[in-house]
């Protein structure tokens, strides 16, 4: 991790960067081209695997925006009357782009998709403890939390990034992250009374649904990092068989 708790994932070639705070854990990736070649990301063949789902980096959903203008005539006497309207609807439809190009010396921030908008259910009431959470302004708030290792943790989630050097119709190699929920945090406390302690930390996201009393519930969860598999187009057979500890 780097001074602002991101994942950092570097070498001669590459520098990856993973940002998971915010709502619902945005991957914010930031890749970086330290080659005098250009690299090619191919987000169609890459994906976030959550506790084993596969999810496509690449979404299936065409963004659509735009607008209706309108206007409408009323006529007729007092005992009936009749009504006509017109208008026009402009919109531009687009697709997010399969492959982003990056050039030498240079770099690229994306953010495709959240890991998860719901609230980790699957932890046993036995796993929690109660705690005092201190706030920046010198006040505590009461929260239960559960901490886990990498094989007890109820949220699990691996990055896999396709890519090409120096030419997009090159061999692809594929990189991959592992990531685990170290920590949660529950409490009934709206997110804004308790997220600014957190708001710079890479590391740190949060959940909020509605408890059906009134209340909000909110999860705040915390991820550490583990290995990184990178496998070239041979090999990546391999990478299933190939323990992440």
């Amino acid at each position: 991790m780097n001074d602002r708790l991101e994942f950092v994932s570097e070498n001669d070639s590459l520098r990856i960067v993973y940002n998971f705070n915010g709502q619902n854990a945005p991957i914010n990736i930031n890749i970086q081209n330290k080659l005098h070649v250009p690299v090619y990301i191919d987000w169609q063949r890459s994906a976030l695997v959550v506790n084993d789902k596969a999810i496509s980096y690449m979404p299936a959903e065409m963004t659509i925006q735009g607008g209706f203008y309108g206007h409408s005539y009323n006529y007729g006497n007092r005992g009936s009357s009749f009504g006509s309207t017109a208008g026009s609807i402009h919109a531009t439809a687009s697709l997010p782009p399969t492959m982003d190009f990056i050039p030498p010396q240079s770099f690229i921030a994306k953010n495709p998709m959240g890991v998860t908008n719901k609230l980790i259910e699957n932890v046993p009431d036995t796993a929690f403890h109660k705690i005092n959470y201190a706030m920046v302004d010198g006040y505590s708030v009461p929260v239960k939390v559960a901490t886990f290792s990498e094989a007890s943790s109820p949220l699990r989630f691996r990055s896999y990034l396709t890519l090409m050097i120096g030419d997009s119709t090159t061999k692809p190699v594929a990189i991959e992250h592992s990531f685990y929920v170290s920590e949660l945090l529950t409490t009934t406390h709206d997110p804004q009374s308790i997220w600014l302690t957190s708001a710079y930390r890479g590391n740190q996201f949060y959940v909020r649904e509605p408890t059906g009393y009134g209340k909000t519930m909110t999860g705040f969860g915390v991820i550490l990092g583990s290995a990184v598999v990178v496998a070239t187009a041979e090999s990546m057979s391999q990478v299933g068989n190939r323990a992440v500890k």
